[in-house]
Formats: C-alpha cells, structure tokens, sequence
C-alpha cells in the first residue's frame, strides 16, 4: 500500500478494511502512532485485519476512491476560533463576582 497525499492511518484503515477499527493493526505493523504524519509515497505493510467490513472497503475500492482527510497544516486550514464578549463562558472564561462597594 503507497500512501497517497494527506492520507492518515485512519484513512488508510477505512479505505482498505473499510473499518476505522483496523487503524490500530495498521499501526502496529508499520511501527506507527495512529496519530503520526504519513509522507507521501511511503510504503505501508498491509495488516491481516480482523476488523473488515467488506462493503465499506470494495466501495471505495470499486469506485477507486482513495480517502485523503488529514492536513499536513495542522489546524491552519480550519476558520479562526470565535473570540470576544458573544463567545465567553460564564464560570470558565468570563468570571462573574459579587459587587462589592469600598
């Protein structure tokens, strides 16, 4: 198995077994974190899964997809966080406290 551009090991595992339960096979064969950066071109060893949904994995199979979900940009490709006074939680990041007068 060639990993594809911005391809993880839980894209990898739904694709090929069609159950993102395979992921942690695919890890322990390739020496892998579940979590780690795949680099484009790598060469994975293909798990013997005993997680496969067979319907899951022929239809992407079948249909040639090639699942490509990760993003080597971290979080710079998702919107900008809400901040000021619309998004604060009262008792978490917007304290209230009794008045008290001096």
């Amino acid at each position: 198995m060639i990993v594809q551009e911005n391809q993880s090991l839980f894209d990898i595992a739904v694709q090929e077994d069609g159950s993102v339960l395979a992921v942690f096979e695919w890890a322990l064969a390739n020496g892998l974190s579940i979590t780690d950066i795949l680099e484009p071109g790598h060469k994975l060893t293909v798990p013997k899964s005993n997680f496969n949904n067979i319907d899951v994995a022929n239809y992407f199979k079948g249909r040639n997809h090639k699942i490509a979900t990760c993003s080597i940009n971290g979080n710079n490709n998702l919107p900008e966080q809400p901040s000021g006074i619309g998004s604060m939680i009262i008792g978490t990041d917007f304290i209230v406290t009794k008045w008290q007068e001096q």
